[in-house]
């Protein structure tokens, strides 16, 4: 495997490392340690440079040490990313991003791996109804590159999406560490935990109408954070389980702190700011 490109930049690299964007995609993120949200963005960008090693540089610069180049640059607030390739600005923005809108930024810029482009068509294919070219597309993918776990997670995902519950709990169970404690693999975990719950459940229209006889039902409460959660609305979600918290905090030994802290993983990439939030709740409820 390739090595992942991470650097600081100081003044006196500053030129070396400009140059290299005539043949890489250089990402420089300013950020200061005791910005939160600057801290979060280097991790978020660190794993996708280990991710997606030697395809793009990741350049760093701790505007508390550098605040003379940050201002050459014109960045006045951290996070604060800029995009170089062949000598040009080919983007920036402020503020925490996803890893999902750091990776739209850079898809433009870097060469893609064949892997990816057999998870995309195989994707494509799942999407149109074509279930068993898309396995055999994840198939191929999984020879072009054994390393890349995101092909088997797809696979994990579409058991899902097919009601292969079973299935879709013995692939993940047999993936590596990796691949299970990757943000991905966070998310399918979740949505394993939450497809579970609704198993276990009444059905929706039983769940709503004895939360209308009683809205503190406990079982009610947990059913319906799960449907949320599988339906699209995790704030809605986390919401419920909070209440159900405060309703009964021991329900079925703990399992409501455990599926907010399953939530919470579900979501850091994608809405880290609800779950910044929602932690500090928990942590008030708790203490």
């Amino acid at each position: 495997m390739s090595q992942a490109y991470i650097t600081d930049i100081t003044k006196e690299n500053l030129q070396e490392i400009l140059s290299h964007s005539a043949k890489l995609p250089l990402l420089i993120h300013f950020w200061e340690p005791r910005n939160e949200e600057s801290v979060q963005a280097n991790t978020i960008l660190e794993k996708l440079a280990t991710e997606m090693a030697g395809q793009f540089i990741l350049a760093k610069i701790n505007v508390g040490q550098q605040a003379e180049m940050a201002g050459h640059f014109g960045v006045q607030e951290v996070p604060y990313y800029k995009l170089a390739f062949q000598g040009e600005i080919a983007g920036e923005a402020a503020g925490l991003q996803t890893e999902q809108a750091y990776w739209d930024l850079l898809k433009g810029y870097v060469k893609q791996d064949p892997s990816e482009e057999l998870r995309a068509q195989a994707k494509q294919a799942f999407a149109s109804g074509q279930f068993d070219l898309a396995v055999k597309l994840l198939g191929e993918a999984a020879k072009t590159d054994p390393n890349n776990f995101k092909v088997h997670l797809d696979l994990v995902l579409m058991y899902l999406q097919t009601g292969h519950l079973d299935k879709a709990k013995d692939l993940f169970s047999k993936l590596p560490e990796e691949a299970q404690l990757s943000p991905e693999g966070k998310n399918i975990n979740g949505i394993l935990n939450f497809s579970e719950a609704v198993g276990e459940s009444d059905d929706i229209h039983t769940i709503q109408q004895k939360l209308a006889e009683n809205q503190d039902d406990p079982d009610a409460l947990y059913g319906l954070a799960a449907y949320l959660v599988l339906n699209g609305h995790p704030e809605k979600a986390i919401q419920t389980l909070f209440k159900l918290f405060i309703v009964d905090r021991n329900y079925k030994d703990g399992i409501t702190q455990k599926s907010l802290l399953k939530l919470f993983d579900m979501l850091a990439e994608s809405n880290p700011q609800l779950v910044n939030a929602s932690r500090r709740k928990l942590q008030g409820l708790l203490y």
